[in-house]
């Protein structure tokens, strides 16, 4: 299979990305899903050093598995899967507990304006994250169609 992604995080290229490289692929992905659900993350948003591997690296790892996967309904859970890399921010310190559907997120009374206002900006860059990430996953599909 030949393979060029390009995205922000970084270039994934390849003359014949070989079994050997999705194998490799599959390990990293193999060990955030492990993780994520060991430390039980769900919404919330968390520091990426605490991350297995590096974030641009999981984000290509997805890429390349993404890439390859032919079954419609793996290769969406794979995108679902690739896409909550955007809860891990880097320099983040404590966890942030975010509850969907909850206020408890939102800044409370007791909250200083500084910090409900930080909390609002990273909860937004993860958003937007959130979309960037699902354009390179996309992208990484079509060009593995073509």
């Amino acid at each position: 299979m030949r393979l060029v992604i390009e995205s922000d995080y970084e270039l994934v290229s390849g003359g014949n990305l070989g079994r050997d490289a999705l194998e490799r692929a599959q390990q990293f992905i193999d060990e955030f899903l492990v993780f994520v659900k060991a430390n039980d993350v769900r919404h919330d948003v968390i520091d990426e050093i605490e991350l297995p591997a590096p974030k641009s690296l999981l984000v290509s790892a997805f890429c390349v598995v993404i890439a390859a996967e032919r079954r419609l309904d793996i290769r969406s859970l794979l995108i679902k899967a690739g896409i909550t890399l955007a809860q891990y921010r880097p320099g983040l310190g404590p966890r942030i507990r975010v509850t969907p559907g909850s206020p408890r997120w939102r800044s409370e009374p007791t909250m200083s304006k500084v910090h409900a206002r930080r909390l609002e900006q990273t909860l937004l860059r993860v958003a937007e994250e959130r979309v960037q990430l699902a354009e390179t996953y996309l992208r990484a599909v079509s060009r593995s169609l073509n």
